[in-house]
């Protein structure tokens, strides 16, 4: 209330009489307002950004008459001061620190218009950072750089699991290799031993017969099962080049050269 165009009191809500040499200047909400303010500014990195932000205040009200006369317009001077600190905290920060100093940014904001507002009469209730927009070439950048890096990632673990099956081949293959000499030395050792028995027991059961004709005789019979075993199978040519008459005994044991091939 003003009386003769000075300040007066402050008047609750209600019915009230006033003298005739006052007057009602203005009324004031002490209800919590909400401003929203949107940003474009630079960021520390050369990217531009858009930050929307609500500032959420309210009017003291032991201090309504500060609130009512130095401020004509109260949404668009604390628009203004909301807007001046953003753009003093973007350029501050890179376009990925902005994202995750939200919280900071909030506090900073709120900070500075607690400080400014409170000589006028208003109380800063909440100050948030309710998006950040980075223009669209920023965007496909961010967007390219953490595909690049999944990529990145899934080739380094595709890598990683040839690798793993080429270990695993080599071992079983080296293993296989161990075996199949284990199972050739056996087979040798079987043999062996079957070629001394056989010789064992035809000298034992035969007369006037020498070790010497009996290794002759077997390497003849293993000649033939070699011959029969080519027949029995086409894909392979086997030549048997006896390096003297065949007459001789000394001649069986060499009597087999044989060269393995393909056939056309």
């Amino acid at each position: 209330m003003e009386s003769f165009g000075k300040f007066d009191e402050v008047v609750e809500p209600g019915c009230y009489c006033a003298c005739l040499n006052k007057n009602l200047a203005g009324v004031l909400s002490l209800r919590v307002q909400i401003i929203k303010v949107t940003v474009d500014s630079k960021t520390s990195d050369n990217a531009l950004v858009r930050v929307s932000a609500s500032v959420h205040y309210r009017v003291l009200k032991d201090r309504c008459q500060e609130a009512f006369y130095r401020f004509s317009n109260p949404s668009a001077q604390i628009q203004s001061f909301a807007s001046n600190v953003i753009r003093g905290q973007v350029p501050k920060h890179s376009v990925d620190e902005i994202f995750t100093l939200r919280d900071e940014m909030q506090k900073a904001l709120r900070g500075e218009l607690e400080e400014r507002l409170a000589t006028y009469g208003f109380e800063i209730i909440a100050t948030l950072i309710t998006d950040i927009d980075p223009s669209n070439d920023v965007k496909l950048a961010m967007s390219q750089i953490q595909t690049n890096a999944r990529l990145r990632e899934a080739s380094a673990y595709a890598a990683d699991t040839d690798k793993i099956k080429m270990v695993k081949a080599a071992e079983a293959d080296a293993e296989a290799k161990r075996l199949s000499g284990v199972g050739l030395a056996e087979q040798r050792k079987a043999a062996i031993l079957g070629l001394q028995s056989s010789v064992r027991n035809f000298s034992d059961n035969v007369d006037n017969v020498s070790d010497k004709d009996v290794m002759a005789l077997l390497m003849m019979n293993t000649y033939f099962d070699a011959i029969k075993d080519i027949a029995s199978t086409g894909h392979n040519s086997t030549i048997f080049m006896p390096n003297t008459t065949p007459n001789s005994a000394e001649s069986t044991q060499g009597m087999m050269v044989a060269l393995a091939g393909n056939r056309r």
